[in-house]
């Protein structure tokens, strides 16, 4: 079968996304082989596997759900079908049995995972500084100078949103 020069040319750049993709991940999984060994690898708390209501749960939009602060997306779950449902907080409240209000972060656990994770850093004059941060400006502003601490932080944070909501969805299972 003889191909234009059209369908040639779709080949052609096809054949190029398919290859951009492939050495895309490539770069993206090096990167992380070099830059996850700085902290002791640890277990990431998972939703519980026995959730026969819910064959899958959108976990990340779950977690991005959680830590939206911004109040201006209220979200909610689809307990039918596990996706994660973004509805304008200004709109009327989803008040179906099949969506569930996803739980939001407040200024006080935001707070107190700040007192947390400094208490863990072992740098004695940095543990202060951060202890002593008034709002979460501040904080973000004293670990932006080690980008160790940095990414400790943020991996600090996720791991607790993933916690939280994985207590959600075991509260929302629970009879």
């Amino acid at each position: 079968m003889a191909l234009t020069w059209f369908q040639r040319l779709q080949v052609a750049f096809r054949g190029w996304l398919r290859r951009r993709d492939d050495e895309a991940k490539k770069r993206q999984d090096e990167f992380l082989q070099r830059n996850t060994s700085w902290a002791p690898r640890q277990a990431a708390p998972t939703a519980p596997s026995d959730a026969p209501s819910r064959p899958h749960v959108d976990l990340d939009g779950l977690q991005a759900a959680f830590l939206d602060s911004s109040g201006a997306i209220a979200y909610y779950l689809d307990v039918q079908s596990g996706e994660v449902v973004e509805h304008r907080a200004t709109d009327p409240p989803l008040t179906d049995a099949r969506y569930r209000r996803v739980p939001a972060r407040t200024v006080q656990s935001d707070a107190e995972d700040r007192v947390a994770f400094a208490s863990k850093i072992e740098n004695l004059a940095l543990r202060q500084i951060l202890l002593e941060a008034r709002d979460a400006a501040a904080f973000r502003r004293a670990i932006s100078g080690d980008r160790a601490v940095e990414r400790a932080w943020y991996n600090f944070k996720n791991d607790r949103a993933t916690t939280a909501i994985a207590a959600w969805i075991r509260a929302l299972d629970a009879p």
